[in-house]
């Protein structure tokens, strides 16, 4: 119980973000459906290998710009603490000044991270932090180290035989690491991302499960405002730019031995 502290901050968090905010722009929603293999290794630890292609919704129809590789390896070092890292890259083609002729680049963002599992009565409370950076692949964007902190609370509801439901709420929020800001720069907001996402596991057997969820994922930017001729603020300045997501996460669970054993599985948001 006494992780129950992080609440009222998250909560706080929250009420600060929308209520300092001056501008709110709604863009389409983002489809986000995702593979997983799992490999099951020793206890809880894990491989995991994930391939996602987003699908923007803009009209006429579903546009797909990136393919997204997702591997990772996480280490149990007993009931409640663990760790591990992660590697993400995100696939697109782009144009080398200009050009009329495409090439292919990759994002590389590779993280570590720490994990606690608590359990809040039936519930399981869960609190990941890590710290990533981003290398960008084309020729736009700069390098930048970022931290996240996800809070997420969820519970198994068996349904007979090897069956189960596993509805989950969870928050995260990351900010970008800054060392110093130079003097002309503007101050920039406590939160730079922020996610929340709602969604129910459904296991069909230990080898195979799929997550159907929702989620609102949230730019926070302070920008130079710009002004008409009649001194009304048109854009820039404090702005959230907020992005429905619908996602479905499909997942293989492969056994180390071939035969399931018995483990705690974490939700397809590892």
């Amino acid at each position: 119980m006494r992780y129950l502290y992080c609440l009222p901050l998250v909560l706080s968090l929250f009420y600060s973000l929308s209520t300092a905010a001056q501008r709110r722009g709604v863009s389409s929603t983002l489809l986000l459906p995702e593979l997983q293999t799992e490999f099951a290794l020793k206890g809880d630890d894990y491989l995991l290998v994930g391939l996602r292609a987003p699908l923007f919704t803009a009209s006429p129809g579903v546009d797909l710009q990136r393919l997204g590789l997702n591997l990772g390896y996480e280490r149990f070092w007993d009931q409640q603490w663990s760790g591990g890292a992660t590697l993400r890259l995100e696939f697109f083609n782009g144009y080398r000044g200009g050009g009329d002729v495409g090439r292919l680049y990759t994002d590389l963002v590779p993280e570590l991270f720490v994990r606690h599992w608590n359990t809040l009565g039936a519930f399981n409370f869960r609190q990941r932090l890590g710290v990533d950076y981003y290398v960008p692949g084309g020729e736009r964007g700069e390098s930048r180290a970022s931290t996240h902190l996800r809070l997420d609370l969820d519970r198994l509801f068996p349904l007979g035989g090897k069956t189960a439901i596993r509805p989950r709420l969870a928050y995260e929020a990351a900010a970008y690491l800054r060392l110093q800001r130079d003097d002309d720069e503007l101050k920039e907001r406590v939160i730079d991302f922020g996610a929340l996402r709602g969604e129910v596991g459904v296991v069909l057997s230990p080898r195979f499960d799929f997550t159907p969820w929702v989620a609102s994922q949230t730019v926070y930017l302070n920008t130079l405002p710009q002004y008409d001729s009649m001194g009304n603020q048109t854009s820039g300045g404090r702005t959230n730019l907020v992005s429905p997501v619908v996602g479905l996460d499909v997942r293989l669970t492969l056994f180390r031995g071939g035969t399931p054993f018995e483990r705690r599985q974490l939700p397809t948001q590892h």
